[in-house]
């Protein structure tokens, strides 16, 4: 078997696009077709943080990862973080402090080396402020996601794990006409968000 393990919130679930596909169905759709042994798993939940994915992804890896033959190979991909970086009521009371999320993504890399040292982390996606700060009682902020993004590549490169940057590659393209709501893509920045993520990983 080989098989990839997709861990995040609703951008990794496909929010935004009906029906909701992601970047990890289009994954999915272009792995999968290669080998009857090609596994893509979505296990993104709209809404998480790293907080709320470290309560759930160990049972998540044990219940998908078995190695059976010798050339079984599983691959953990992490997309977490921009919940982690909202402002609650306030902009500035944000959800998870910079301390708890490293703590948290070095715990969530921990756990998922007990399984595979195939371990490959995302950067958050940028967001129209215009539409999303405010949103109801919540504040998302480019410069926040920014932060908690450079916290993902520092921890992940300490790590040595691959990162891999969406946030400046959308930033640089028209990416307002990519958002269906000011937070998640349509299927064009869906499309655009796989484009990077498939050349990273050569498939």
């Amino acid at each position: 078997m080989n098989a990839i393990l997709c861990f995040g919130d609703s951008i990794t679930y496909g929010r935004g696009e009906q029906p909701a596909r992601s970047w990890v169905g289009r994954l999915k759709q272009d792995f999968e077709i290669k080998d009857k042994y090609n596994v893509v798993y979505n296990l993104g939940i709209p809404g998480d943080t790293s907080t709320k994915l470290l309560k759930r992804i160990e049972t998540e890896i044990k219940n998908r990862v078995h190695y059976i033959r010798e050339d079984d190979k599983f691959t953990i991909i992490i997309s977490i973080g921009i919940n982690d970086s909202i402002g609650i009521l306030t902009p500035k009371n944000i959800q998870t402090k910079e301390k708890q999320f490293i703590k948290n993504i070095n715990e969530l890399i921990e756990i998922s080396k007990k399984y595979t040292p195939n371990i490959i982390l995302l950067s958050q996606t940028p967001v129209n402020e215009k539409l999303v700060c405010p949103y109801e009682n919540t504040y998302f902020s480019n410069e926040m996601i920014k932060k908690y993004n450079q916290i993902i590549e520092e921890v992940s490169n300490i790590n040595k794990l691959k990162y891999i940057d969406i946030f400046n590659p959308i930033l640089k393209l028209n990416y307002i006409e990519l958002l269906e709501d000011g937070v998640h893509f349509n299927s064009k920045g869906y499309n655009e968000m796989y484009k990077i993520i498939k050349d990273e990983l050569n498939i």
